[in-house]
């Protein structure tokens, strides 16, 4: 540990936090692949430890299985807002167990908390939610009174900032016996960004953010311009070989760091996401009511192709068939690029009424639709490949073909509906065309109602069923509602 002189007392204090002889059981490591289960086993010997592997290596269910081996109950998990339940998704599908997944109003929230008091399971919670400074000492305040044996921040590179109110909200954890830290980004943009994670996994070695920049990287003036004339400012440096060495090594011995072309190489082009959200009470009732009545509120349907129709567009927005009540997909959308900014995305959806809905309520001005000019869909074609614009709302029929979009990173699917090979196509935008971009992220995000039809589309048209296929099984689905309610 000691080969670029790590100080003594350092030395101790990861030994301390250090466990080398864990051993996995079957049930751990079932499913993992081999690097996996090295990394499962890394996690579970520390008790203050990272995951910096780089994206879609599956940080996910090495996290999960090795806080399972290390028996811990009353994990907390926080992670962005748009990735709450697709961390429940994955807590239930590696672990088998209940998560809590926590969101909505204060009065909501609070039911939620109080049924996570009287389990051991994880509760998952978003950072926005810690620290909104308005609402945030309830949460914390009722979090806090709860034993917690280990916390899991995804995207961990959001509170590297140690002025920020994330970061504040973070360190109230500090504590915690166990903690892990995920992202493949510790340091975004400047190697000094990595102090805010260390000072959270290892509060007691690294105590000052400038005490950290004088010892690794040493500080440089600069000379910056204001209204009275010029301004010295200390800045960090670039330090010297041996010290920049010296803090790679700390980091080898308290995480795990690897990279895709390194473990992946047979990686496929693209990766698949799903996000089941929960119906809202309203949608809830409008579904239940037209596969048994044939109509809900002012709202009336002809037929069961109608119904299917009407479904569809009542899982993405209400408000699109004339009805109350908001669009957790709509919701969900905002906050993904809340949580993403720089990220450059393509949101697909089959409904124009949807997409033009998506653009009036979170102002996102470019669109190309059936109707959208052929010059007008070159520009802004252009304008997404050059970097001026970041998200891009596509109807999957418009933009099927004669698009090349492959400085897209993530495409999100707000709906699908055959043929399948219009989808594919769809998919097929954000392929790599060039060798510089056949490493970046590939990611397809499907969004859709969890325990609804919408949600049995999406199997469909994975599987290759066509129109016909999906009307026959929806048919055959209502007749099956109808025999279990005695109709």
């Amino acid at each position: 540990m000691d080969k670029y002189k790590i100080a003594p007392d350092i030395q101790a204090k990861i030994k301390a936090a250090w466990n080398n002889n864990i051993e996995l059981n079957e049930e751990v490591t079932k499913g993992l692949r081999p690097y996996q289960i090295e990394d499962c086993k890394f996690i579970a010997s520390h008790k203050y430890v990272g995951c910096f592997n780089e994206q879609r290596t599956g940080k996910t269910p090495t996290a999960i299985r090795a806080y399972i081996s290390k028996g811990l109950k009353n994990i907390l998990i926080v992670c962005p807002a748009s990735a709450v339940f697709q961390w429940k998704e994955e807590w239930e599908k590696w672990s088998g167990t209940k998560a809590i997944a926590v969101s909505g109003t204060q009065t909501q929230r609070k039911k939620l908390y109080d049924e996570w008091m009287t389990k051991d399971c994880p509760l998952i919670i978003s950072y926005d939610t810690l620290k909104n400074t308005k609402t945030s000492e309830f949460d914390l305040d009722i979090i806090l009174k709860k034993n917690i044996q280990g916390i899991i921040c995804d995207e961990g590179h959001r509170f590297r900032n140690v002025q920020t109110a994330v970061h504040t909200s973070i360190m109230k954890f500090k504590n915690v016996p166990n903690k892990l830290v995920l992202t493949g980004t510790p340091a975004p943009n400047k190697p000094e960004e990595v102090y805010g994670i260390l000072h959270f996994l290892y509060p007691d070695i690294f105590t000052s953010y400038w005490r950290f920049i004088d010892y690794y990287f040493g500080t440089v003036e600069q000379f910056i311009p204001t209204h009275t004339g010029l301004k010295t400012v200390k800045v960090p440096g670039r330090g010297t070989p041996a010290r920049r060495k010296e803090l790679v090594e700390f980091l080898s011995h308290i995480s795990t760091q690897r990279k895709r072309q390194e473990v992946l190489t047979w990686l496929p082009p693209k990766t698949y996401q799903q996000v089941k959200l929960p119906l809202t009470t309203e949608q809830d009732k409008y579904i239940h009511e037209l596969q048994e009545f044939f109509e809900t509120e002012d709202l009336v349907t002809s037929n069961n192709l109608d119904r299917l129709i009407k479904t569809r567009q009542i899982c993405n927005a209400p408000s699109l068939v004339g009805l109350k009540g908001k669009s957790p997909k709509i919701d969900w959308l905002k906050q993904y690029i809340k949580d993403y900014p720089d990220q450059p995305i393509i949101v697909f959806s089959k409904f124009t009424k949807f997409l033009k809905l998506i653009s009036e309520e979170l102002g996102i001005e470019h669109m190309i639709i059936g109707e959208t000019p052929k010059e007008v869909r070159n520009q802004y074609k252009k304008m997404f490949q050059d970097g001026d614009i970041n998200v891009l709302l596509i109807n999957i029929d418009a933009g099927k073909e004669a698009l090349t979009l492959d400085r897209a990173e993530t495409a999100i699917f707000l709906d699908k509906y055959p043929p399948a090979g219009d989808i594919q196509q769809a998919e097929d935008r954000f392929v790599a065309t060039t060798e510089d971009k056949k490493d970046k992220q590939h990611l397809i995000i499907e969004v859709m109602m969890k325990d609804s039809y919408d949600e049995k589309i999406y199997d469909m048209v994975r599987k290759g069923f066509e129109v016909t296929q999906i009307i026959n099984d929806y048919n055959k689905y209502l007749e099956e509602r109808k025999e279990q309610h005695g109709k």
